[in-house]
């Protein structure tokens, strides 16, 4: 099965040149991307189930075996990331409809989605660092493009922040990873890994790991390049904006999750992570409560909650490293969500400002009851998924006598929780029977289907969880990732490449 990465890296690329090529405007296009992110879900579900079992499917391109080929690696981090992002691009893909969103908006924006899918995809399945950045660039190219599918003059006043620090985000990035390739004449993660731990911590390696550490905070919307991503938000198309919100942030996330274990274990990145997630969770969840328009509200909130995910990984144990996965599992369910939510709620209301809407714009299509569960969740509160993500990362900040952090984390939910109050007094309680009515019903399946799938992480938490301490103990066993991605060296390599 080592061909399965790269067939779940070839099928969204194809199915996005394939839907540019259509006519604009062919009913042939949403069948299409329908049919598409169905097939990829599929297996993006079957290579779940394989690197559950503990499993590392590699595959090298042509003759040549890592590090001195492309590779590809799949384990149990790549297997649940591509999943979900396959979740939820089904998800958007459903939801987009002509009616809602417009007919133009959807023929611009289905091909950039799958081409977007084939970025995420090669950074989650990427055996070395160089690729990783091309998949970063294709990533970010889409989402450029993506910002300015609404064509309205605030996409084009969003575009250039957004392209400025990312830039610079991508020149810290490209500059760390050719530090590193200069000490160690190769940039495969696996050979990097080995190379790192059998020599001294040389002060350009930890200078090359903190830049890729500060690339990979600023795409993850980290203290204090924060700003820039909840201004990016409300630009977007409402469907395009969940999927973003759900899945855009973690690829930074899940860039530190592969690469501090491999690369930076012994620097002091890790501690610099813990001090930096906690700001980003508090930080982000005051810019929240200050907020107004919904769409920049949420998109703080995403700053706080990735501020946990990165807490848990800086404290570098077992124990933090799976709460940090079932926490950032819960959140792209909830999260996205929550943006669909804002989307149906925005179109409505014909409003984006929170104290113009009216409670009886959203009182149809159990529209109220999506937004409870989703909201609560994210909170925090018993019995719902975010209290046992929470609930983790608390036991883990505490086993780590991390004092200060367990108190931020714990202030930051409390405001959580008074943000989404928030948001329910303004949207759902506040009303006049003067209102437009509640609208067309919206399509809410879908989004059914995600929220149901947080409240399962419920009654299947202890699953989860193993999964997750699976998971994590994986990711922190660097030499057994080493070894499955170099272990065809010996065969291909010719003997002149390895004369030093």
């Amino acid at each position: 099965m080592s061909w399965l990465p790269v067939l779940l890296w070839f099928v969204p690329g194809f199915f996005g040149l394939l839907l540019w090529c259509l006519s604009p405007g062919s009913p042939r296009q949403g069948r299409l991307a329908k049919l598409a992110s169905i097939l990829q879900l599929g297996l993006a579900a079957w290579l779940l189930r394989i690197t559950a079992g503990g499993e590392i499917l590699v595959q090298s391109f042509g003759d040549w075996s890592a590090p001195f080929g492309i590779a590809f690696a799949a384990d149990r981090l790549s297997g649940l990331f591509v999943f979900l992002q396959a979740s939820v691009l089904a998800v958007t893909v459903w939801v987009l409809r002509p009616a809602a969103h417009g007919g133009k908006t959807i023929e611009r924006a289905l091909p950039l989605l799958f081409l977007l899918s084939f970025g995420l995809n090669g950074a989650f399945l990427t055996a070395d660092l160089f690729n990783l950045f091309v998949a970063f660039e294709v990533v970010l190219l889409c989402s450029y493009l993506l910002i300015q599918v609404p064509g309205t003059a605030r996409s084009l006043q969003a575009a250039f922040p957004n392209v400025a620090i990312n830039l610079l985000a991508s020149i810290f990035f490209f500059v760390g990873v050719g530090l590193l390739y200069g000490q160690y004449g190769t940039v495969n993660l696996a050979d990097l890994a080995v190379s790192i731990a059998s020599g001294s911590m040389e002060t350009a390696t930890v200078v090359a790991c903190g830049l890729l550490a500060l690339a990979f905070g600023i795409k993850a919307g980290l203290v204090p390049l924060l700003f820039w991503l909840p201004a990016t938000y409300p630009t977007f198309s409402g469907p395009v904006a969940a999927l973003f919100a759900g899945m855009m942030t973690k690829l930074g996330v899940f860039a530190l999750l592969r690469t501090v274990p491999l690369l930076m274990p012994a620097t002091p990145i890790p501690s610099l992570l813990v001090v930096v997630g906690a700001l980003s969770a508090l930080l982000g969840v005051l810019a929240a409560l200050s907020e107004y328009e919904l769409r920049r509200l949420l998109g703080f909130h995403i700053v706080s909650q990735v501020g946990y995910m990165v807490l848990g990984l800086g404290l570098l144990t077992s124990g933090a490293v799976a709460a940090a996965i079932f926490y950032l599992t819960h959140h792209i369910l909830v999260k996205a969500s929550l943006f669909y939510v804002a989307d149906e709620l925005e179109r409505r209301n014909g409003t984006r400002d929170l104290r113009s809407m009216q409670s009886d714009q959203a009182r149809n299509g159990g529209l109220a009851a999506l937004f409870l569960l989703a909201a609560l969740s994210l909170a925090g509160l018993p019995p719902l998924s975010g209290f046992l993500a929470k609930i983790g990362l608390f036991e883990a900040t505490l086993e780590a006598r991390s004092w200060w952090t367990l108190t931020v984390l714990a202030v930051a939910s409390f405001f959580t929780l008074a943000s989404m109050l928030k948001v329910w007094r303004f949207a759902f309680e506040k009303g006049s029977s003067e209102g437009r009515g509640s609208g067309p019903r919206f399509r809410l399946a879908p989004v059914w289907l995600l929220v149901g799938a947080s409240l399962f992480m419920i009654v299947a938490a202890g699953t989860i969880y193993e999964f997750a301490e699976a998971t994590a103990r994986q990711l922190l066993d660097a030499d057994s990732y080493a070894a499955a991605v170099l272990s065809g060296l010996a065969e291909v390599a010719p003997p002149e490449v390895l004369e030093p």
